[in-house]
């Protein structure tokens, strides 16, 4: 049975952030429009990642409901989430336990991010800097922006992809070039790069993802699927992210409303009383 406690602020972050942190399974709902099998016979690495780009899911407006649930140590928090976004401008996040009251509300810029908690009636703003040391992970607004809606992006600043690979039906980008990758796993390269994959389906989407860092003995997993068409491109409907590290966890999330390009306003009013932290 789902456990449902008062959903912390610091639990938001994690529930809502950590989607990056990716991977899983390759297929695709039988909603997807199917376009031409990639010809992999002599292809780039460019080649496949350009035709990635020209696919990926674009916008300007963009409204998200979701349900999410969270498990962590057998028990499990339900809540849901209501996004706005306008693209690599602003996102903003309500966050509703199953009671309808709502409990937190968050809006993200490119600087930084205010967070209004109504439960305890406060209110901070933060850098990114501050989500690095909680989540002990990077993150950015762009990576925020490419994860909710299964975008690529890359975790390391101008990391590029190195190789192209096939598994089943799926294409693979990988940041590791085989020759490392041969050297990783012959346990020869005692650096042992921080390494991200990107399973890559025929419709040009991404539908699984991974970021596995060894020396931390942490991989960072989530799959894309049940895709649907939105404004001429494809969005999935249900993410899934498994995050393998000290505290395990699990991040279901469902969208149960996607609209783009209605334009929207970001309502963020501090009340008087809250206090500032």
């Amino acid at each position: 049975m789902p456990v449902h406690h008062p959903v912390s602020v610091k639990k938001i972050f994690i529930l809502l952030l950590l989607p990056l942190i990716l991977m899983s399974s390759c297929k695709t709902s039988k909603k997807v429009v199917v376009s031409t099998p990639l010809k992999l016979r002599g292809a780039e690495v460019i080649e496949v990642f350009d035709s990635v780009l020209a696919h990926e899911f674009s916008f300007e407006w963009l409204v998200l409901n979701a349900s999410v649930d969270y498990t962590s140590r057998n028990e499990t928090e339900s809540f849901d989430i209501h996004v706005r976004m306008r693209k690599d401008s602003a996102i903003w996040i309500s966050i509703t336990p199953l009671l309808g009251i709502e409990a937190a509300r968050v809006l993200v810029t490119r600087d930084g991010m205010q967070i209004l908690d109504r439960v305890h009636k406060t209110y901070t703003v933060h850098d990114f800097g501050f989500l690095d040391s909680l989540l002990k992970t990077h993150l950015n607004f762009e990576i925020m922006q490419a994860v909710l809606v299964g975008n690529y992006f890359p975790y390391l600043k101008n990391e590029k992809l190195k190789s192209v690979y096939e598994e089943d039906s799926c294409t693979i980008l990988s940041t590791l070039n085989k020759r490392k990758l041969k050297r990783a796993m012959e346990d020869k390269d005692p650096n042992k790069p921080i390494v991200q994959d990107f399973w890559i389906s025929t419709s040009y989407r991404i539908t699984k993802s991974r970021m596995e860092d060894e020396r931390l003995n942490r991989s960072l997993e989530a799959t894309y699927s049940d895709f649907t068409e939105a404004g001429s491109k494809l969005i999935p409907n249900n993410i899934l992210v498994t995050i393998a590290a000290v505290n395990p966890a699990e991040i279901k999330v469902a969208y149960s409303k996607i609209a783009v390009d209605e334009t929207v306003t970001f309502p963020f009013t501090v009340p008087d009383k809250y206090e500032r932290k």
